[in-house]
């Protein structure tokens, strides 16, 4: 915390006044940077994805008469909000597609639109090792939306891995959305806080909703001075992450008793599936780490259907400081010592 403190002491330096209730050249100058970034005429900053995803949405339901939203069953809003959505904004989700696989038109096809007035794609899909649909499905899913009058709102928490996958810009996958909400400590590196692009007057009303939801403090300049730290960072390295992680995570299919997914990777992270409890597993990784002074594995996340063990790669920087060859040969002498029991 202290040498983070440090470096943003230094930048606030060479920088403009603090903010004020969402005033002052520092936040405006980075929702423009953030909006332009993402190609939409206007951008706000958020204190968190929480907060600005049921509110982008609230405001389209409202627009449109019809409270009901369409998700995954691996949304963020629905795994990880207490249903804050329906609680909260007064909202009904209707959960479209397979837990465990992506979103597609064809699971859209099923669905009677008259149900759904806004719909969430999330890009990439955290809890399946950040799979993404291809371009065309994505398209057709967006057409689909438009033809019935649902509003569309992307999910971006780590919309960031998306334009190596896509081979298009932040810009052209947005265009895709009415609104998108990016996160700007994921991959990015900030201490914390969102942005929630979209037409001028949809940000004007969500500026009102944050101020009526205890979003608008007092000011924000510590995280808008860390988000545009890590951007400077950590932007540019991300496509590598993506190339990295497509290379590491085949390799570390070999290893036995090990499954990713997916089986190449689409993003800058994926799922390793190992056959291991999860609480022996934990104490691995830990005691490993000890003994090596290095982490090769984060401690899982979740169980599989099979009882296996899920964990989360997540490639940046000081991952990539090492060859994919490391990583494997790490994990090899690990899953070893799952054997020695």
């Amino acid at each position: 915390m202290a040498e983070t403190l440090r470096k943003l002491a230094a930048r606030a330096e060479a920088g403009p006044a603090a903010d004020v209730y969402g005033s002052g050249k520092l936040i405006e100058d980075f929702e423009v940077k953030i909006a332009a970034l993402l190609g939409k005429p206007a951008a706000l900053f958020l204190p968190s994805g929480t907060l600005a995803q049921p509110l982008a949405l609230k405001l389209h339901c409202e627009q449109r008469k019809n409270m009901n939203v369409g998700l995954h069953p691996t949304s963020h809003l629905v795994l990880h909000e207490h249903d804050g959505y329906q609680k909260l904004w007064g909202l009904t989700g209707h959960l479209l597609g397979d837990a465990d696989k992506v979103l597609t038109f064809d699971d859209l096809k099923a669905q009677d639109p008259a149900d759904v007035a806004a719909l969430v794609l999330e890009l990439p899909m955290r809890e399946i090792g950040g799979q993404l649909p291809e371009w065309n499905d994505l398209q057709a899913q967006v057409n689909w939306a438009r033809q019935h009058n649902i509003a569309v709102h992307i999910d971006g928490a780590r919309l960031w891995h998306c334009p190596a996958y896509y081979g298009r810009s932040l810009a052209e996958i947005s265009a895709l959305a009415d609104s998108v909400y990016v996160s700007l400590y994921k991959d990015i590196g900030g201490i914390a806080g969102a942005v929630l692009a979209g037409e001028a007057d949809f940000i004007a009303q969500a500026k009102l909703w944050s101020r009526r939801a205890g979003g608008n403090l007092i000011s924000f300049y510590p995280y808008i001075l860390a988000a545009e730290q890590g951007l400077e960072d950590n932007l540019e390295s991300i496509s590598e992450a993506v190339a990295y992680a497509r290379k590491l995570g085949p390799m570390l299919a070999s290893v036995p008793g090990v499954r990713v997914n997916p089986a190449t990777p689409q993003a800058a992270m994926f799922h390793l599936h190992i056959e291991a409890d999860k609480e022996f597993l934990t104490q691995l990784i830990s005691a490993y780490a000890e003994q090596h002074d290095v982490i090769v594995l984060a401690k899982p996340r979740a169980v599989d259907q099979e009882g296996n063990s899920i964990c989360e790669i997540s490639v940046g920087r000081s991952t990539m400081e090492q060859p994919p060859e490391f990583w494997l040969a790490h994990l090899r002498r690990l899953i070893g010592k799952l054997k020695e029991r």
